[in-house]
Formats: structure tokens, C-alpha cells, sequence
């Protein structure tokens, strides 16, 4: 059985697993609901099928299964009878999952040499997106644009062009890419989402919100368990936000978007309730005490703290809050970390939305603006959440002014 994108042999003599095997690599790839339960039958079909395994591996550890390691283990036993360019992709993949910052070059050398393999290119990119500092827009569009020969109009390549271009700043390229992405496969949670980041970053809060509003209408029944539903559901509620209607925006958020609701996985979730809560707070001024399910997802992802896309979401929830205690924890944490720019970073943000809080806006703002574009780039993430440094700064000349 040949793989679809790859043009290589699967390793199972099972055409239904196989066939099972792409329909859930397409499910993954779009960010959609069923993924996890296809390659269980997958592998009851053929339970030595290495590539399943792996995939199945991949979604336990997206969606947070305590049971993960055993996926990983199947997958590595199984490899040892799978072809070598399974047994490469498997190692790949499993160490992309496992040793996200460490694995990086190691990953872009095979995909220079299989620049078809969607599923271990999107996760690099991902990868790349959260840890290759300031250079990464032209980064991770490179690697896109390096393989467009090899998957040329395929509908996942597609979404994730589109998504690298619009976060380049090449808003109209993007819009073609991800509209063409969403004509062949118009469920893909993946694709409407990129949709609504261009749509964001073009100031068009508007058409975000009728986009959004009439693609759940269609498509929401078989996106509820999709792992970027929570975060799709967070755009509307944020262009809600942003066209005035807060009432129905606080009420989405609380329903799809906060920790105990969500669909997505933790770092995604921190940036949703963290994005969201710091931007309400920034534009009412009225704190309000986090709830146990933000506490607790703040010590989920506590051990991260030094990175400064973290500590930029963890510290903005404890602001919304006016916690200057939670902020002055994050501060005093990532001081006793390594040092470097990473570090620098971290403390700049948590240091200045404590003089925030405080009331202290001239002090925040100057300490905000030794911030260099680059700097604020290598924060991580897309640009609807690293602009939360602009709102923080415009917040302080607003109030520093009144």
C-alpha cells in the first residue's frame, strides 16, 4: 500500500488500516475530530502497522493522554520490521514530540530529503514557531516554500503556507492559499483558523466574526472534539470582543475557551485564556480573581516560565487578576534561571506588567520599549498573541496620559 503524499510503501499488509492510517494523518492535519479513534482501528486491524502506532502516539501526546508512553513503545517495537524510511520518520517524529528544542536540525535534514512528509514538516514548523527566536517568520515560510514542488496543491500544504505567509506579512498571498485550502477541504479546522488569524492581523474583526459564525453553523458538529475547536471558537469570541459585543464574547470564552472547557492542548490553552483575560483587563481596568481551572493550568505549564511566550500569558493572567504576589512569582522565578535573551526577555514582561499593575505606566512603558522588533518577534507564538506587548504599551500611554 503506497502512502498518498509520500509516494512510499506503508508497512502492513492490511489495505483497511492503511487506508485508515491517511484518513487519520488528514484529520490530524486539519486539527479535526476522530483522529484517535481511526488509528485504534487501524491498529486492530494490523496491530504491528509502525506508522499508526506513531501517529497514534502523536495525538495521545497533542491531546494530553496519561497513557501516551504506551503508544510510543508500540511504535518503536513495531519499527523494527518497518521499512527504513518508516523507522526514519517514526524517529523523527517521536523526536520532535519528546525534544522539541533540541531536535530541530535533525528534522530539517530529513525533510530535505523527503519533502513530502507532511505530518513531521507541520510539527517542525510548530516547533519552529515557539523556538527559533526572531527570525522565524522567514524561517518556518522557507522550509514551507522549500517543499512546494513535492506537495504542491495538497490542501494541508496549502493551509500551512498560507498560515507562514500571513504570519510573514503577506497578508493577500495568504488569503488565496488558505481559501484555495478550504475549497478542497472546507471542515479543516486548521485552515479556518489560519483564515481568521490573516483576518485578525488585517484588522477585519468584522468579516472574522460572520467567517467564523457561519463556518460553525456548517461544520461544528463534526469539529466539537477537534483540537483546535477551542481555539477557532476563541477567535470569535475575540472578534466579538473586538466589535463591542463583550457580553457574548465573555460568554464564548468561558463556555469553549477556559482551561476546563477547552479542546486544545496546554500551551494553546494558556495563550487563549491568557490573550483574552489580559486584553479585557487592559481595556476595562478591572481585575477579576482567576478561577481554580487558570490557577491549576498556570502550574501546568509553570516549568516553562523562562520562556518568554509563556511567561508573557502566565504573567497577563495574574495582571487581569491584580495579583502582584503571582506576578512577583514569575519575576523571581526566571531571575534564578540561566542567563540569556530568553531569560531578558521573560523578566522584561513579567517586571513591567507588575509597574502596570501597580499603577507605575511611565516606568512599564519604558521598560517595555527596550523591547527591540526582533526581540518581540523571538517571544514566540503568532502575532495575534505577541501583540498583546503592543496593547500592554498602548494601555500605558493611554493611562499615563489620563
Amino acid at each position: 500500500m503506497i502512502e498518498t503524499r509520500t509516494g512510499n510503501t506503508l508497512s502492513t499488509e492490511s489495505s483497511e488500516a492503511a487506508n485508515l492510517y491517511q484518513e487519520a494523518v488528514d484529520l490530524i492535519l486539519g486539527s479535526e475530530s476522530g483522529a484517535a479513534e481511526i488509528l485504534d482501528q487501524a491498529l486492530e486491524q494490523d496491530k504491528d502497522f509502525a506508522m499508526a502506532a506513531a501517529a497514534r502516539y502523536y495525538v495521545a501526546q497533542d491531546i494530553g493522554e496519561q497513557e501516551s508512553q504506551v503508544y510510543r513503545e508500540h511504535a518503536e517495537r513495531a519499527s523494527l520490521n518497518a521499512t527504513d524510511w518508516e523507522r526514519e520518520h517514526i524517529d523523527v517524529l517521536i523526536s520532535l514530540i519528546d525534544q522539541p528544542g533540541a531536535t530541530r536540525d535533525k528534522a530539517l535534514a530529513y525533510v530535505e530529503k523527503m519533502p513530502a512528509d507532511l505530518l513531521v514538516i507541520s510539527q517542525l514548523a510548530g516547533i519552529m514557531f515557539f523556538y527559533d527566536g526572531p527570525k522565524k517568520l522567514e524561517t518556518v515560510l522557507n522550509v514551507f516554500e522549500s517543499v512546494e514542488h513535492a506537495l504542491g496543491g495538497d490542501w494541508a500544504f496549502l493551509a500551512r503556507l498560507g498560515f507562514a505567509a500571513s504570519e510573514a506579512g503577506q497578508r493577500k498571498r495568504a488569503r488565496e492559499l488558505l481559501e484555495r485550502a478550504l475549497e478542497i477541504r472546507p471542515q479543516s479546522l486548521y485552515t479556518i483558523h489560519g483564515l481568521a488569524h490573516m483576518l485578525h492581523d488585517d484588522g477585519a474583526a468584522e468579516e472574522s466574526a460572520k467567517l467564523l459564525q457561519d463556518w460553525l453553523k456548517e461544520y461544528e458538529s463534526g469539529a466539537c472534539k477537534g483540537q483546535m475547536y477551542g481555539h477557532v471558537q476563541w477567535h470569535l469570541a475575540l472578534a466579538e470582543w473586538q466589535i463591542g459585543n463583550r457580553e457574548a464574547a465573555m460568554h464564548r470564552y468561558l463556555e469553549f475557551c477556559a482551561p476546563e472547557n477547552t479542546t486544545c492542548g496546554p500551551i494553546l490553552t494558556l495563550a487563549d485564556c491568557g490573550g483574552f483575560l489580559l486584553r479585557d483587563y487592559l481595556h476595562s481596568g478591572q481585575t477579576s480573581p482567576l478561577k481554580n481551572d487558570v490557577l491549576n493550568h498556570i502550574e501546568l505549564v509553570w516549568g516553562m516560565i523562562g520562556h518568554p511566550f509563556i511567561a508573557l500569558h502566565v504573567a497577563g493572567l495574574y495582571a487581569s487578576a491584580g495579583d502582584i504576589a503571582g506576578l512577583k512569582r514569575c519575576e523571581e522565578t526566571i531571575s534564578t534561571m540561566p542567563s540569556g535573551d530568553r531569560r531578558d526577555v521573560s523578566i522584561t514582561l513579567s517586571s513591567s506588567l507588575i509597574d502596570f499593575v501597580e499603577g507605575n505606566y511611565e516606568r512599564a512603558s519604558q521598560t517595555l520599549s527596550r523591547l527591540t522588533p526582533s526581540a518581540r518577534i523571538g517571544i514566540g507564538g503568532s502575532n495575534v498573541e505577541r501583540i498583546l506587548v503592543d496593547l500592554i504599551e498602548t494601555s500605558c500611554k493611554t493611562r499615563h496620559q489620563a
